[in-house]
């Protein structure tokens, strides 16, 4: 099996971040006004090509000894229900009690110059 983070493989999620540095320093340079953003964005995507043409595992699939069976599914479709209807639950009272509440004006009876 191999490892993840955040649900992505190592090397994607290597990848992603670099993007997300890049586009960092590529905000933080249009601020200070430096052309620091080009040189990262061209460094960057220099990175991805070289990670991308340089595979690291067997592009054929592992063979698969065993099934595995996620057990907890029945558990995770009634918390999606339970969550799902609260939403609805929610939402209905947030638009009862809160958008269409009535507000009265009040009648200015004094004006202060």
């Amino acid at each position: 099996m191999t490892t993840l983070i955040l649900g992505v493989g190592v090397g994607l999620f290597i990848i992603l971040s670099l993007w997300v540095l890049a586009a960092l320093i590529f905000v933080i340079s249009l601020r200070v006004e430096r052309k620091v953003g080009a040189i990262a964005i061209l460094l960057v995507s220099a990175l991805t090509i070289i990670l991308i043409s340089v595979p690291r595992a067997s592009e054929k699939p592992a063979p698969a000894s065993s099934k595995v069976y996620d057990r907890l599914f029945v558990w995770r479709v009634i918390l999606l229900i339970l969550l799902f209807v609260s939403s609805i639950i929610s939402l209905v009272g947030y638009i009862k009690f809160g958008v269409v509440e009535a507000v009265r004006p009040v009648r200015i009876t004094s004006w202060v110059l």
